[in-house]
């Protein structure tokens, strides 16, 4: 059974540094946007402020988590997972699910016992097998194609996959 998760409280500042992050926008795109009023040495410290607002560690996370509570509603381009039932081999999984779960790939290459290149190999398959460009859009499409668990994201969370309706044009409704 799929499920949502109730209101986030995000203030609308953070909710609009967020979509940047998702959009991979660089930091003097950031900067300019005057919703923000950052300066581009102050951007990066506000990132870790969402952070830490969010209970997320990394930016793989963050965007999951913005995908879970509706904030993130579609990836950047279309990709394969959206528009298709995706059956991932159980090691992607686990990779996906370390991802969203905010897991850098150092952590992950020891948690699998592998090197931090064959985990990045590990990578490009799994983006592949989505069929995103990055491991951005690799966890938000996670998300809205419900291939984690609300609880890789949030151990709190429940563990089921978000609810979601999937598009022809391969972004999520």
């Amino acid at each position: 059974m799929a499920t949502t998760l109730p209101a986030h409280n995000l203030p609308e500042r953070d909710i609009r540094l967020l979509a940047h992050i998702a959009a991979e926008s660089q930091t003097r795109t950031i900067a300019a946007d005057p919703a923000l009023s950052l300066a581009p040495s102050d951007v990066d410290a506000a990132v870790r402020a969402l952070f830490t607002t969010t209970g997320t560690r990394t930016a793989l996370q963050l965007v999951a988590w913005g995908a879970a509570y509706g904030i993130v509603t579609g990836t950047t381009e279309p990709c394969t997972a959206l528009t298709t039932a995706v059956q991932l081999p159980r090691r992607l999984q686990r990779l996906l699910a370390g991802w969203v779960g905010g897991r850098t790939t150092p952590e992950l290459a020891a948690d699998f016992g592998v090197s931090t290149g064959t985990m990045r190999g590990y990578g490009r398959d799994l983006r592949s097998w989505l069929g995103v460009r990055n491991q951005v859009q690799a966890s938000i499409a996670a998300v809205l194609a419900g291939l984690v668990l609300l609880s890789d994201i949030d151990p709190t969370w429940p563990a089921e996959p978000l609810a979601r309706a999937i598009t022809p044009r391969g972004h999520a409704a």
